[in-house]
């Protein structure tokens, strides 16, 4: 998994991530953002979760959930819960949603966030 912390054109911190992660970048991006006391108060809740103080974690979004384990971290968009209830697909089109969840191990999006906190704190 690849990624890059940036600003867009208006200066605002952007997370780009490669194909099959986008919605890491999404979410980092958009519902993240540079709240550092959300952030610092994820990396407490993901220490709980290496100490087995807690079995799991959800922070809802305004688009993309987070969905913490003690393996795994997990964005998936509330559009994915949802998508096609009432309305199925014809068996012949499938749905793309490559854009709409992503995963990663604990420990690669402790790193991720770290990295974020710190790209956010040092740039403003």
């Amino acid at each position: 998994m690849d990624y890059d912390f940036t600003h867009d054109i208006y200066g605002a911190f952007k997370a780009d991530f490669s194909m099959g992660h986008e919605a890491l970048g999404y979410w980092l991006t958009y519902e993240l953002r540079s709240r550092q006391t959300v952030i610092t108060e994820l990396l407490r809740v993901i220490t709980e979760l290496q100490q087995r103080q807690r079995l799991d974690y959800l922070m809802e979004g305004a688009e993309y959930n987070l969905i913490l384990n003690r393996d795994e971290a997990i964005i998936r968009a509330h559009a994915l819960d949802s998508a096609f209830e009432d309305d199925a697909p014809e068996d012949h089109l499938e749905f793309y949603d490559q854009e709409s969840t992503a995963s990663c191990g604990l420990e690669d999006f402790i790193e991720i966030i770290e990295g974020w906190q710190n790209f956010t704190v040092s740039k403003h």
